[in-house]
């Protein structure tokens, strides 16, 4: 699998484009807030989208998705439904932004689930806590953990729909999946599950309860 990791937007949250080797299309993981810059990027690679994948709803990972259907109009995007609110718009650090629900034409994920993009297979973990949606995606031997668990810490609970005690339970649940992992966060750094495991307070903290 080829992965390329784009920084995009005013929190730098890291926008994953995958493709078999070789494969022509590729899915996107959380496009971030910049989806003309990120359209532009893909052409200019030679890649068509086949679909966009969200670990969770919030502001900064999916207002990409405008930009990205301007050009491929009609463009999946996967969710779970927890994470998809019932208005257009909701408030967060002082400001209103675009929900999920406002790009419409969302397809619905949830645990248990796989999607088959650019030649991957992506399956769905449902890892509540950071929001009451959020999902780490497994394919190989990648997780690409959104906002649940970061290289070295892990997600804010303190925001609208966090739960520390979900978000806990979630990373003891990564923290016991057998073998070992790259972990592609949502934002800054990545990591191994089997470093994390050794060296994250918070998930160590997850293992112990």
């Amino acid at each position: 699998m080829v992965i390329s990791v784009l920084k995009l937007g005013q929190i730098r949250t890291n926008c994953y484009i995958f493709h078999a080797a070789g494969c022509g299309t590729c899915g996107i993981v959380d496009p971030g807030d910049q989806g003309e810059q990120l359209a532009e990027w893909l052409k200019g690679q030679g890649l068509e989208p086949e679909a966009v994948l969200l670990t969770h709803g919030h502001f900064d990972h999916i207002l990409g998705i405008s930009g990205l259907r301007g050009a491929w109009p009609g463009l999946p995007v996967y969710c779970h439904p927890a994470d998809i609110d019932e208005d257009d718009t909701t408030g967060m650090f002082d400001q209103y932004y675009p929900t999920v629900h406002s790009f419409g034409n969302i397809t619905f994920y949830q645990e248990g689930d796989t999607v088959d993009v650019a030649g991957i297979k992506v399956e769905v973990l449902e890892t509540p806590g950071h929001t009451p949606g959020s999902v780490t995606l497994r394919a190989g031997d990648v997780l690409f953990t959104g906002d649940t668990l970061f290289a070295g810490s892990m997600g804010r609970t303190d925001l609208p729909g966090g739960d520390e005690g979900q978000i806990m339970a979630s990373l003891k649940r990564l923290a016991e999946l057998e073998g070992d992992y790259q972990v592609l966060p949502g934002h800054e750094g990545q990591s191994t599950l089997e470093r994390e495991r050794r060296t994250n307070y918070c998930l160590r903290a997850a293992m112990g309860r």
